[in-house]
């Protein structure tokens, strides 16, 4: 009989909270406020109260009208409010919370982006409210955007989510050149949303070649390995270093013809990537 009475009493305290999580997916404050006492008033120490009364906060929160209150609403979001969210709904918990992101973001157009302090740009918003289209337009109204490490990632996984590969490939390939330190720390702890990068990276790193291959010398790597991607990418201005050679094996994939003086200056510039292109060329043949 003790048995079934705790059973019952549990399944009782499953609906309550259930209850309350359907509140809070409808954005409902005042029918999850509702919910939260009654979770409350059946069980005083339940695992979702503290988190819920978080994110009723956040649903009763007021729009921002200026940047400054964006601002403290940013704060509020990663400090408090999506942590309550995804402990409560994991990766879902993103969607009721898209409201307040994009409001915020609204409010922090204008305000030009701080190197010092990254998430504190529309661009972060907007990021994460899914809003792709948004994150571009904010971020190349940005005076040389694409030297701002962060911003280019940010384009990178916008540009990435609407399907444009090419363009998000090569702002990565950006990183790479620009802020290699960065690059790496990207995706190593999986932030780089392009699985044809990540794929190739633990062969790149493990590959011993002469000269030594630095994150700088990634892009042209790749394309090695992808001689599709040639195509479609676009180059860069560099005329020495990784970049140049970037630009060499772009060019050389992207041809029929022998192209002998590119060949040359390719293995003038990394003897290890000619020699991996021959391979890769008489294998094709």
């Amino acid at each position: 009989m003790s048995i079934q009475f705790d059973l019952f009493l549990h399944s009782a305290d499953v609906v309550a909270e259930n209850e309350l999580r359907e509140a809070l997916l409808a954005r409902n404050a005042s029918e999850a406020q509702q919910r939260l006492a009654k979770l409350r008033a059946r069980n005083p120490d339940h695992k979702a109260l503290k988190p819920a009364s978080t994110m009723i906060d956040a649903l009763q929160a007021a729009q921002p009208q200026d940047s400054s209150a964006a601002l403290e609403q940013l704060d509020r979001l990663e400090q408090a409010w999506a942590p309550a969210a995804e402990t409560l709904f994991g990766m879902d918990g993103q969607n009721i919370l898209a409201p307040l992101w994009r409001a915020a973001g609204l409010a922090l157009e204008g305000v030009w982006f701080d190197p010092d302090q990254p998430c504190r740009h529309a661009s972060r918003a907007y990021l994460a409210c899914g809003d792709w289209t948004s994150v571009l337009r904010v971020i190349q109204a940005e005076q040389d955007c694409e030297k701002q490490p962060v911003l280019l990632e940010r384009m990178a996984q916008a540009l990435w989510q609407i399907h444009r590969t090419a363009q998000a490939v090569e702002r990565w390939f950006r990183l790479c050149w620009l802020a290699p330190a960065y690059f790496e720390k990207l995706i190593k702890n999986g932030h780089i949303t392009a699985s044809l990068l990540r794929e190739h990276w633990n062969t790149f790193i493990n590959t011993d070649m002469e000269p030594e291959l630095t994150t700088a010398w990634y892009p042209a790597w790749v394309l090695l390995h992808e001689p599709g991607l040639a195509r479609s990418v676009t180059g860069c201005g560099a005329m020495t270093g990784p970049e140049r050679a970037f630009n060499l094996v772009k060019a050389l994939l992207s041809s029929d013809d022998e192209q002998l003086a590119l060949r040359q200056e390719l293995r003038d510039l990394h003897p290890g990537l000619f020699h991996y292109y021959l391979h890769n060329r008489a294998q094709l043949l």
